[in-house]
């Protein structure tokens, strides 16, 4: 398998316990460090409910978003913990006009998941 960012070959360590589980990860450890999870949560109020907006990495570069999907995992198992009664909306990138018509449509609660935080001007959705 190849780092999907840096293209060099991942190679894993295989042992007894571990002989037939399949590896997920489409990052090396060099590039995981070099761009790691910083998880930001916010809570948007919108018409009919509230918007729980999960954030994964913060950059400015473009990455291939297959180098991070296998860390959704654990918040899909939040998800249906604590949120299963809320829209679950899952986008690599996401922009200002989607809280525009999150709000414009009154969907109710969403639980909205992203890779990557790409936004600009981060406090205009806030503005009444």
């Amino acid at each position: 398998m190849f780092c999907e960012i840096c293209k060099k070959k991942i190679t894993y360590r295989k042992h007894l316990f571990n002989l037939f589980q399949i590896e997920r990860h489409h990052i090396c450890e060099y590039c995981y460090e070099k761009y790691p999870l910083i998880i930001r949560s916010s809570v948007i109020p919108i018409d009919g409910g509230e918007v729980t907006w999960l954030s994964l990495i913060q950059t400015s570069e473009d990455i291939s978003p297959l180098a991070h999907m296998s860390f959704y995992k654990p918040f899909m198992i939040e998800y249906l913990t604590y949120h299963k009664d809320s829209i679950l909306l899952m986008f690599d990138q996401i922009s200002e006009d989607w809280f525009i018509l999150f709000d414009k449509i009154a969907l109710g609660d969403i639980y909205l998941l992203t890779l990557y935080d790409n936004i600009e001007k981060k406090e205009s959705y806030y503005e009444i």
